[in-house]
C-alpha cells in the first residue's frame, strides 16, 4: 500500500516547558504531516494554550491540527486514544519532550515508497541524556529480540498493523515493546531506516532510575517477553540491560 498521508501523535500533560520543541519540529518538516494530534491528560500549566498558540501555522502548513484534552489511564492509554482518532495511512509518536530531525518524515516518505510490503518503519535516535548525545540504531534480527534495538520515538506503523496487532496495553512502561514483539510474533514485516529520524531526551518517565525502580524493570520487562512467548532465559537480558542502564544512569 502506498503511503499518502502521515499521522504524528504527541502525548503530553504538563508539558509547557518542552513541547514547543516537539511542536516546531513538526511544523519544520520538509515533507508536512497530515495530522498532527495531540492528547493531553487534562494538564494544569499551559500545555493546550501553547499548542493552541501555532494553530495558525499548522493552518498555513496545511497540517490538520487536533487535540484531545482529557483525564485518561496513563501513557498508553492516551497512545491509543490517539490511535484511534488518527486518519492517516501511517501513525508516528512523538513525546512532548522529543522532536523530529527536520527531513525525518521526507526520509520516511523515501522508505515507505521503496518498502511498500512493510507495516512497521523504524528508524535511528539520537538520546540526549543532559552530558553527552548517543546514536542509538535500530536493527531487526531475527533469532534474538532485545529492546537495545528499539526505538519507539523512531517508530512508525501503518494503520493496518495498529488495527491487526491492537492496542497498546496499560500499566507495564514496556508496553510499547511489548507492543513491537507481538507484530513480530504476527509476522509483521518492518523495514529499518539507518538514517536518525528522533532525537529523544532522556528524563520522562521511563528514565527514572532508583535500584528498587530497577528491580521492577526488570520484573516487567521479563513479563514483556514471557508474555510474548519467549524464553525464560531472557531474563539474562532484563537484569543485564537494566543495571547497565541505572549504573550509568547513577554516575
Amino acid at each position: 500500500m502506498q503511503i499518502s498521508r502521515i499521522s504524528v501523535i504527541t502525548v503530553c500533560y504538563n508539558s509547557e516547558k518542552t513541547i514547543r520543541r516537539t511542536i516546531e519540529s513538526v511544523l519544520n518538516q520538509t515533507e508536512a504531516p497530515f495530522e498532527h494530534i495531540f492528547v493531553d491528560g487534562a494538564s494544569c500549566d499551559n500545555t493546550v494554550k501553547t499548542i493552541e498558540e501555532y494553530k495558525s501555522q499548522y493552518e498555513e502548513r496545511n497540517i490538520l491540527l487536533r487535540v484531545i484534552s482529557e483525564p485518561d489511564e496513563g501513557y498508553y492509554d492516551a497512545m491509543n486514544k490517539g490511535v484511534h482518532t488518527a486518519n492517516g495511512d501511517i501513525i508516528g509518536i512523538l513525546n512532548s519532550d522529543d522532536y523530529y530531525e527536520k527531513n525525518a518524515l521526507e526520509i520516511l516518505r523515501k522508505y515507505t515508497t521503496a518498502n511498500s510490503e512493510a507495516d512497521i518503519f523504524m528508524g535511528a535516535i539520537y538520546i540526549h541524556n543532559g552530558q553527552q548525545i548517543i546514536r542509538k540504531q535500530a536493527k531487526n534480527t531475527k533469532y534474538y529480540q532485545t529492546s537495545r534495538h528499539f526505538n519507539h520515538p523512531a517508530m512508525f506503523a501503518k494503520i493496518g498493523a495498529y488495527r491487526d496487532v491492537g492496542d497498546y496495553v496499560n500499566g507495564n512502561v514496556h508496553n510499547d515493546y511489548g507492543w513491537y514483539l507481538k507484530a513480530l510474533k504476527m509476522e509483521k514485516k518492518v523495514c529499518i531506516i539507518p538514517d536518525v529520524l528522533t532525537n529523544f531526551t532522556i528524563g520522562g518517565e521511563s528514565s527514572r532510575k532508583s535500584f528498587k525502580n530497577t528491580i521492577k524493570r526488570i520484573k516487567l520487562k521479563y513479563q514483556t517477553y514471557r508474555e510474548n512467548g519467549y524464553s525464560a532465559l531472557y531474563i539474562i537480558e532484563c537484569v543485564g540491560q537494566e543495571l547497565v542502564k541505572y549504573l550509568l544512569l547513577k554516575r
